[in-house]
């Protein structure tokens, strides 16, 4: 640990202790805050606005292609419906290789050409009417755009594939497997669970890695929100259902398990303060459902019952996290 004050990091904790004991006036606060970064400085502001204008621009030009098609469905002939989306995607991958594959400008530009498979199969899907089932579009439009997801190194680009692949799942098992009860099925929420795992587990270890692409932290907290979500919902149901159903239990062990090791994971090994907070949320949730099921007690008591104990977890929760925060803050002194 450094013994001199000066060779500490400048991190925010640091200076905002240093203004509490009028070392710095609020000036010279906000001064050092800008100088290590906090507080954005005027190239940063402008980055930021490029990089809204040019995602809303993106999103304005999709939304105007499927609006005409939409508009004018009727007064197009298939030549002109296949030949005005087939120019769409071939002007849009040019820009995007005008640019290059470097910049957000390019990154975008393919994101959009990823997006725009998918409205030409849905084209092609109307105009021939081939019966073919919704889970085939999104499986051969995710299949179709894997080149491009693998050149592009981009995050929403991988994510756009995996809402496909997810999508194609959670279609296929409701069009040919359970068309009735696939919202309650076990089975399919352990197979969301194993290709959303490992996604995050891909995502973990390449961020150990220092892959650039990938060391922004939003993609991963989706990721960890998603896997987990497919783990808290059969929780749920096994906790309500008053039914014994096969793979319910084991469901349920799972997330204990998934649950704990994350609290491990992200305290000890990558802190997350975040994915911290989303774990204890979902054991909350758990806890009051399983705590409503079992209160055999009217229902005005139950409720009233329900309330405390979601305070008492929620205040435990809080202090728990502080503690945490705090010891995180010491560690990296």
């Amino acid at each position: 640990m450094p013994t001199d004050p000066l060779d500490r990091p400048a991190l925010p904790v640091y200076l905002y202790r240093l203004a509490r004991v009028k070392h710095l006036t609020p000036s010279a606060l906000d001064q050092a805050l800008y100088l290590i970064g906090l507080i954005p400085n005027r190239t940063a502001w402008q980055r930021f606005i490029d990089s809204l204008l040019l995602l809303l621009g993106t999103t304005l030009i999709l939304s105007g292609i499927l609006f005409f098609f939409a508009y004018n469905w009727a007064e197009m002939s298939r030549l002109t419906r296949f030949g005005l989306i087939q120019l769409s995607i071939l002007i849009i991958a040019a820009f995007a290789s005008r640019y290059g594959l470097e910049r957000l400008t390019g990154q975008l530009a393919l994101l959009a050409t990823a997006i725009l498979v998918g409205v030409l199969l849905a084209v092609f899907g109307q105009i021939y009417q081939t019966g073919a089932d919704a889970f085939e579009l999104f499986l051969t439009w995710a299949i179709l755009i894997i080149p491009w997801v693998l050149m592009g190194k981009f995050a929403p680009l991988w994510l756009l594939l995996l809402a496909l692949f997810n999508l194609s799942l959670i279609l296929y098992w409701n069009q040919v497997i359970n068309y009735e009860y696939f919202f309650y099925s076990t089975k399919l929420y352990l197979l969301l669970f194993a290709l959303n795992g490992t996604a995050l587990s891909a995502w973990e270890y390449a961020y150990r890695q220092g892959i650039a692409w990938l060391q922004g932290h939003w993609l991963g907290k989706i990721l960890f929100l998603i896997t987990l979500m497919t783990l808290i919902i059969p929780t749920l149901y096994a906790i309500l259902e008053q039914e014994w159903k096969p793979w319910l239990p084991g469901v349920t062990m799972l997330y204990v398990i998934v649950t704990l090791f994350s609290l491990w994971y992200y305290r000890h090994q990558r802190y997350d303060l975040l994915l911290l907070t989303v774990c204890l949320l979902g054991i909350l949730i758990t806890m009051t459902t399983l705590m409503g099921r079992l209160l055999p007690l009217e229902m005005e008591i139950t409720w009233l019952i329900l309330a405390v104990v979601v305070i008492g977890q929620a205040t435990l929760a809080t202090k728990w996290l502080i503690i945490i925060a705090q010891n995180a803050q010491k560690e990296r002194k």
